[in-house]
């Protein structure tokens, strides 16, 4: 005889069909309903631990907005709370399609089976939602007993076509294309698909910035706008504009808990060491913060939208902005499960690569994700030339300071009909501060025309003209500002090879008389690598000998240092921004003109994290001439130098082995630079 159905099963099946949604919060639904992963376990979501997220909860069941924007840090329980918590209570209290959009078909899979399937598991009301047909629930699409549907996709086309979603929720939406398959961004598809449910239908984005800011120059107009760049915050600027304030426990005043408000060792070159102390300074009274005020501070903290503010008393004044987006935009120091230290050590350990190698991409990563802040890239700032030429001073002209432990000279090789050879020579102390000792140009051969008169230069056509860089350069010495009797030389050189043709045979040829007189050592031949995928610096030996489809003349003896000229200029980029004295500070003499500084501030940097001059008609020499100078840096190991044992050509004027006397300089028949000191202004 044939099973029948249970009538009794039969009824609870079509009350379930038929009830009303469950009236409730979703920031308190998700207390009962929301299982996360701590460890190896699956424990109940605890709401106290991030109460910043309560609000934004909360606006996804109001019929006010259409959709929320969140943009926030790592660590912050924005992706368990706004996204997985919405979820759990759709399925139980509100019983609606669903669609939740992942980076990739993969994250997608990933996120299916190690959280959402985990967490539906965990908790009896939300597994008991779950339909019993094995058929019904597979990775990318889950439908539970009420009919309605979940699908976890990722972006494309296919995916938000056709299908009405009464609830889309788009997750690290700033890792996701921003034009999807020609039609749009996933936002713009996203809020097509819950058109149809009008009021009652939502859109979630939530992320940490991912983009650029696109004008460094612009100014925002209020606190709580982000400035102009692409995705998230793009999309937060369009809602009413939502920041996290705490109040003060000392003055009472309340105020956003900014990166820019750690205090920390800024003394301190060690990451580790700088971020051992770190404290937060309130804006308002300079009242000193620690940390373990962070847990009361968030859960006495109050989302504040953009026109409105806050009295002591924590009661809001002002109107909001008029808006159908309610958005929000967290920043690192308030985040959960993240201390200061750790955001501070970051930042500090992924700024000292970016010195030390040119790459930016730690230091985006840890602005981006740890304190949830979009990137300035380096190399915008207009003021800055203005701002270097202020640091001017009376360091003497042609002489040594006290505290330079070492020299190296840098060579651009221009051409055409103002042909030169451009120098600067460049003073290095301990922790590689630096400064300019001297800067001259060699545009003059020994040539003679028929009239006697000296012939200008062509460093691509006379080989014999790069003769002039031995005794002017590579050889130069200067005398010790506090002891002109006792001279430092220039230890190393750095030339360009390449430009017009010609160049490159006649740097090679050059290089080889300094190897016939033992001073091959002396010279650096650089030049620019081809391929973004370089390394920062690389010492090969050219050989085209075998071929001849080229023009220069390489026969594999002869060193050339091929320099990932972006990434220096990143380093040299970083050095620049720094205003107190310390690691690879910069100074700057007062004899230098204002074109300099235009020079060494006449290259930005794009989004393709190539670095361009802002006009053909600048000049920029003295950025290749840094460039170079860094070169010598990273050949000679100096940048890892411990200053507290230092090789003894980078030891004190005392003990340096480099520095000899103006007798010994006479006896090896080279030039010495005339001092000079300017009167002061």
């Amino acid at each position: 005889m044939g099973s029948y159905a249970d009538t009794n099963e039969i009824r609870r099946e079509i009350a379930r069909l038929v009830k009303p949604p469950i009236r409730e919060p979703l920031s308190q639904s998700a207390r009962r309903l929301l299982h996360v992963s701590v460890g190896d376990r699956m424990e109940r979501w605890r709401g106290d631990d991030a109460p910043y997220m309560w609000e934004p909860m909360d606006c996804l069941q109001s019929r006010r907005y259409d959709a929320v924007i969140f943009v926030g840090p790592a660590r912050t329980s924005k992706t368990v709370s706004l996204v997985d918590g919405w979820a759990c209570h759709n399925i139980v209290n509100n019983p609606s399609d669903m669609l939740i959009v992942q980076i990739s078909e993969e994250k997608a899979r990933e996120y299916s089976k190690k959280r959402l399937q985990r967490a539906f598991e965990a908790n009896p009301l939300v597994r008991a939602e779950l339909s019993p047909r094995p058929h019904d629930n597979n990775v990318h699409d889950k439908i539970f007993r009420a009919g309605n549907f979940l699908k976890i996709g990722w972006p494309s086309k296919n995916i938000f076509a056709s299908s009405d979603w009464k609830y889309v929720a788009i997750t690290d939406y700033d890792r996701q294309p921003l034009d999807i398959g020609g039609e749009g961004s996933g936002f713009i598809l996203a809020g097509k698909r819950t058109q149809s449910f009008m009021s009652s239908g939502m859109v979630l984005a939530e992320s940490s910035p991912g983009f650029n800011v696109l004008d460094p120059k612009y100014r925002v107009k209020t606190p709580h706008e982000a400035p102009p760049t692409r995705g998230i915050l793009s999309l937060y600027n369009q809602g009413d504009r939502r920041l996290f304030m705490w109040q003060c426990p000392t003055c009472g005043e309340y105020f956003e808990a900014d990166f820019d408000l750690l205090v920390y060792d800024t003394n301190e070159p060690d990451p580790a060491r700088a971020s051992a102390e770190v404290f937060m300074r309130c804006p308002h009274n300079a009242c000193a913060l620690f940390e373990d005020i962070k847990y009361q501070a968030n859960l006495g903290g109050l989302w504040v939208p953009e026109g409105c503010y806050l009295d002591q008393n924590g009661t809001l004044h002002g109107d909001p902005r008029p808006t159908r987006y309610a958005s929000f935009w967290q920043k690192g120091p308030t985040a959960a499960f993240q201390t200061w230290n750790q955001l501070v050590y970051k930042y500090l350990a992924a700024a000292r690569e970016y010195e030390l190698t040119g790459n930016l991409d730690d230091l985006k990563a840890t602005v981006n994700t740890d304190q949830g802040r979009p990137l300035v890239a380096p190399g915008h700032d207009l003021d800055l030339a203005d701002r270097l030429q202020e640091r001017q001073a009376d360091l003497g002209q042609h002489v040594i300071p006290s505290w330079v432990r070492f020299t190296t000279a840098q060579v651009d090789v221009q051409g055409g009909k103002n042909a030169r050879f451009e120098v600067l020579v460049l003073g290095w102390g301990a922790q590689l501060e630096n400064t300019v000792i001297d800067r001259f140009s060699i545009e003059w051969s020994a040539r003679t025309d028929d009239d006697g008169e000296r012939l200008r230069i062509d460093p691509g056509a006379y080989p014999e003209d790069w003769e002039l860089l031995t005794e002017q350069v590579v050889q130069k010495a200067y005398p010790l500002a506090d002891d002109p009797d006792r001279l430092m030389p220039v230890l190393m050189t750095a030339c360009d090879s390449g430009g017009e043709d010609g160049v490159t045979d006649n740097a090679y040829t050059y290089w080889r008389s300094l190897k016939k007189l033992g001073l091959q050592r002396k010279l650096m031949l650089v030049k620019g690598a081809s391929t973004d995928a370089a390394k920062l610096i690389e010492k090969r030996y050219p050989d085209n000998s075998k071929r001849k489809d080229r023009k220069t003349s390489a026969a594999g003896d002869v060193p050339v240092w091929f320099l990932h000229t972006d990434r220096i200029k990143n380093m040299l980029s970083k050095a620049l921004e720094r205003e107190t004295r310390g690691w690879r500070y910069m100074h700057f003499p007062d004899w230098l003109p204002s074109a300099f500084f235009d020079e060494l501030t006449a290259e930005t940097r794009g989004d393709d994290g190539k670095w361009r001059k802002s006009s053909n008609s600048v000049r920029n020499e003295a950025t290749d001439h840094y460039v170079y100078g860094w070169a010598v840096v990273l050949e000679k190991a100096a940048n890892k130098i411990d200053w507290e044992r230092p090789p003894r050509w980078a030891a004190p004027h005392d003990s340096n082995s480099e520095i000899i006397t103006a007798s010994d300089l006479a006896a090896r028949g080279t030039a010495q630079a005339a001092p000079r000191r300017r009167r002061r202004r």
